[in-house]
């Protein structure tokens, strides 16, 4: 596996299926022939967060942007429905961490969806990436002492 060198972006998806967990999800990548999982953290709906592949290590999870992304799955299909709230607040959390680690941008936290030459609804119509950019950022904003 490729070392990840630099992290640039924060990759947002989902798994496109509510009954999937982080180790069938895990065994589907494996059956593919990739040598981990493609995601380095997964959540599920109770927003139990999962590490998934070593942040070390290149992702495989958006096509021409591994080299310098972090992947993160909130299991569940949203283009059908919205993600319970748990499971929200677990990515916000989560996305806040690593901006913080990897001095990230709040405008570096993408969906899927958004990168370029992508054909995708990832991470699903109900997964609204602006209001997820605005939490951030209002949550940013109460951290910074006076």
């Amino acid at each position: 596996m490729e070392i990840l060198k630099e992290v640039k972006f924060l990759a947002i998806h989902h798994s496109q299926r509510a009954e999937d967990s982080a180790k069938f999800i895990k065994e589907r990548h494996l059956k593919r022939g990739w040598e981990d999982i493609g995601y380095h953290h997964l959540i599920d709906k109770f927003g139990k967060v999962y590490l998934g592949r070593s942040e070390k290590y290149w992702g495989a999870h958006v096509l021409g942007q591994n080299h310098h992304s972090i992947g993160i799955c909130i299991m569940g299909n949203f283009d059908k429905e919205e993600p319970p709230k748990k499971q929200m607040y677990s990515l916000l959390k989560l996305i806040i961490e690593k901006m913080k680690e990897y001095n990230i941008t709040v405008e570096n936290v993408l969906g899927h969806r958004e990168f370029p030459n992508v054909k995708k609804t990832c991470p699903g119509y109900y997964v609204n990436m602006d209001k997820i950019r605005k939490l951030i950022n209002k949550k940013l904003l109460k951290t910074i002492p006076n």
